[in-house]
């Protein structure tokens, strides 16, 4: 064995022993729930994360340890709180990007419900839709400018 897998097969241990073998299942249905939360397939959730669809698998079915790298890519991409991954404590979403989006006026239901319609839509309505978003966000900041001129 390289000394690489042996610090990979240490990390590992240390992951596995903060999640406790037990919790696994829960962690993985945790990891779901994220995948859930912003409707999205197996397979575009692990495009997000750079990872196959069948680790991602593993990972929700509670058979793989989530390796460090992936519960910050969790973090990072998804904004939740990696103690809530691993432990389930705290919130799922972040507090700051949740008070960024209520601060916007933003509901989290209004953003499901938006991600939902757009994944119904087709591929050229999809491309449509986000020309038109572009052109109302850069009508929208020009408006902003004038505002605070």
């Amino acid at each position: 064995m390289t000394e690489k897998q042996n610090l990979k097969d240490t990390v590992e241990q240390k992951v596995k022993r903060s999640i406790g073998r037990d919790n696994l299942k829960n962690v993985g249905r945790r990891i779901c729930s994220i995948r859930n939360n912003y409707t999205l397939t197996q397979q575009q959730m692990a495009d997000k994360l750079l990872i196959s669809r069948n680790y991602l698998s593993e990972l929700e079915n509670g058979h793989r340890v989530p390796p460090g790298p992936i519960l910050v890519a969790l973090e990072a991409v998804f904004m939740v709180n990696r103690e809530w991954i691993s432990n389930g404590s705290g919130d799922m979403l972040k507090s700051s990007a949740d008070k960024a989006l209520k601060a916007r006026g933003v509901e989290h239901e209004d953003i499901v419900e938006l991600l939902k319609g757009f994944r119904t839509m087709s591929y050229d309505g999809r491309k449509k839709l986000m020309n038109i978003m572009r052109i109302f966000i850069i009508v929208e900041n020009k408006e902003q400018q004038h505002g605070n001129s």
